[in-house]
């Protein structure tokens, strides 16, 4: 998750000309997802823009992570994050 970044405009170009070809070289990775945020119920959002990868298991993100691609596009996207990033890892579960 993005915060706002200082200057949104340069975040969006190295975001989508940068990160995203660095960060989808990462071996397993089967689903890559990404939100902007346009609204929160009340007051400013607290992120700028969500974003998801999706991987089979929690070791296959692990190796994904380890992997090259992972280490530079983790230190792509700490760099570019003038706003602030935040990390969450996470199982989905279908609700029915």
């Amino acid at each position: 998750m993005f915060g706002k970044p200082k200057d949104p405009e340069l975040f969006d170009k190295q975001y989508w000309e940068d990160h995203v070809p660095i960060a989808k070289q990462m071996p397993g990775l089967k689903k890559y997802t990404v939100h902007k945020v346009v609204g929160a119920p009340r007051g400013d959002p607290a992120y700028y823009q969500v974003v998801e990868l999706e991987f089979d298991n929690l070791d296959s993100m692990k190796k994904a992570l380890d992997s090259q691609a992972g280490r530079d596009s983790g230190r792509h996207g700490v760099k570019i994050a003038t706003g602030g990033i935040t990390f969450l890892y996470a199982e989905s579960k279908e609700a029915v």
